[in-house]
């Protein structure tokens, strides 16, 4: 179980993935959460360079679809502003609302052709791995912002993050020490 919480990849921001990287493997549909991934729980519109970053991945050739927790309209508001397709109350990491934007997809893809942008371990990187899907874990824009059941999920996450670096101590300095570092440091 510990593994499935240990993303492919981290990085500090969308910006900072290295997506011509990704395209070469054969990544062709990007599965984002919204909230603390793309923007601020502040936020109330996509910013222009949210903007530029999903006409940039469309140009590429990747398909973008919105997977969140989030009830709220907030995440048809932003999805439609972006024209991107979108499943709000995902419930991650419970799997229907991946499976569910997977179908929403433009066309059938293999498991293999997919990544999945997010910023918790407890609900993005679970989720993904479970589908045994390639997991980019990124910073929290602003976990000031964040909302009871993020923070709840925050500080779960810091009993399995002390369990992987005793039981998995090699993965947890390749891919979890940056993001923990960062992480106290706040």
């Amino acid at each position: 179980m510990l593994k499935k919480l240990i993303p492919d990849e981290y990085y500090n921001s969308i910006e900072d993935i290295p997506y011509n990287k990704l395209y070469a493997q054969g990544i062709r549909l990007i599965l984002t959460d919204l909230d603390n991934t793309l923007i601020s729980y502040r936020e109330d519109e996509p910013t222009a360079a949210l903007f530029i970053w999903k006409e940039r991945m469309e140009a590429m050739g990747f398909e973008i679809i919105i997977v969140s927790n989030s009830r709220k309209e907030r995440v048809e508001h932003f999805a439609n502003l972006l024209k991107l397709p979108f499943v709000k109350f995902a419930k991650k990491p419970m799997l229907f609302g991946m499976r569910k934007a997977i179908k929403k997809a433009s066309r059938s893809y293999k498991s293999e052709e997919i990544v999945v942008l997010g910023d918790q371990l407890m609900t993005d990187v679970f989720a993904a791995k479970r589908l045994k899907l390639h997991m980019i874990l990124l910073k929290a824009i602003d976990k000031k912002t964040e909302i009871l059941p993020t923070k709840i999920n925050r500080k779960l996450e810091n009993f399995f993050l002390d369990k992987i670096e005793r039981y998995h101590p090699r993965m947890y300095q390749q891919k979890l020490d940056q993001y923990v570092r960062e992480k106290d440091a706040k």
